[in-house]
């Protein structure tokens, strides 16, 4: 089927385009600007674009093509997700395009802010917005035990990495061990950061755990020294990656492995929310939750390699009333210990 619409230009009589041209236009530009599994996401939901001028009656308008794009494909997302978020989102860009640069009719041009968020709908009542659920202390550290156990170090190597040094699995892909000295490059790609042609890099520290003091730096010494690499699996993985095809695929493949491991799977069954990310994310719980006295905000947000504003948007929200009132204990203590020492002077 042939999805026509108007002419694009008013002057040229007969120079009719249809949606499927002007959305692998689209594609090809923005595959100028992001990687690969962003544009693959976002093909997926203009296909999904696209699926909607199938059915009678045809969409004449933005307001009606959002009406089946919801019908057809947002009713079973979670209200207020970000399925529902980047899908709307994404339509709305594309549509911005067509009217803008390709001069689809006005009548395209897409449905405000307001008008967009009933289709997006808000989280229920009673139900709070999750992000990553970090890794207990101690099931990280009986993960690392049975991963010793069963001889796998590499990915043994790879979860320390990201739950001792707080860094993503895609960044060993550029990271440069000296003299025990860890250094990544930033690899987290997106819009804002890929038109950035400057390379961010930063050295990362350990935040050992408490029943494996100095792991961290064991493990990077064996890295170093070539005496421990990573899986095979993972390596070609990395030579794959690149910064045009971007690197998630590393993170991509190790989740797959890691979800296949025995132990893995037994921790899941108690804690379903569990996910690669969950070691990364227990980095930054350990350090501002457990450890005393706590690693400030701007200190940790530094070295997992985002700003401080990014790291109190996900990571700001767990302080509860009682380790409040716990880390001021220890601050009030500390101060009072200090005064007793300035009285005994």
């Amino acid at each position: 089927v042939e999805l026509r619409m108007e002419p694009i230009s008013q002057n040229q009589d007969n120079n009719f385009s249809t949606w499927e041209a002007l959305v692998e236009d689209y594609l090809n530009e923005e595959k100028k600007n992001h990687r690969a599994t962003t544009v693959r996401d976002l093909q997926l939901r203009l296909y999904r674009f696209l699926v909607c001028f199938k059915q009678k009656p045809i969409p004449r308008d933005s307001e009606t093509l959002f009406k089946r794009f919801y019908d057809l494909h947002l009713v079973n997302m979670p209200s207020g997700g970000q399925g529902r978020r980047r899908n709307v989102g994404d339509i709305r860009a594309f549509l911005k395009w067509a009217v803008e640069e390709k001069g689809a009719p006005d009548r395209w041009f897409p449905i405000n802010t307001k008008a967009a968020s009933k289709y997006i709908g808000v989280v229920p009542k009673g139900q709070k917005k999750r992000g990553t659920t970090p890794i207990s202390t101690r099931d990280l550290e009986l993960l690392l035990e049975s991963l010793e156990r069963d001889e796998e170090h590499g990915m043994r190597a790879i979860c320390i990495l990201s739950a001792v040094y707080g860094i993503r699995v895609s960044e060993i892909a550029h990271m440069e061990i000296k003299d025990g000295v860890v250094e990544v490059t930033t690899l987290k790609q997106n819009a804002k950061n890929m038109e950035n042609s400057q390379v961010s890099t930063r050295i990362v520290e350990p935040l050992n755990l408490p029943n494996l003091p100095n792991e961290g730096q064991r493990i990077v010494s064996l890295l170093e020294s070539k005496k421990l690499k990573f899986p095979p699996l993972i390596n070609r993985a990395i030579e794959k990656a690149n910064d045009e095809k971007g690197y998630k695929i590393i993170g991509e493949v190790f989740a797959k492995k890691l979800n296949r491991y025995w132990y893995w799977k037994q921790l899941k069954i108690d804690n379903p929310d569990y996910v690669v990310y969950s070691m990364r994310h227990s980095f930054a719980w350990r350090g501002s939750m457990e450890v005393k006295p706590a690693i400030p905000y701007r200190v940790l947000s530094s070295l997992m390699g985002h700003d401080l504003q990014t790291h109190l948007k996900y990571y700001g929200g767990w302080s509860k009333e009682e380790e409040n009132k716990n880390a001021m204990q220890l601050a009030n203590q500390s101060i009072n210990g200090q005064l007793t020492q300035a009285n005994n002077f």
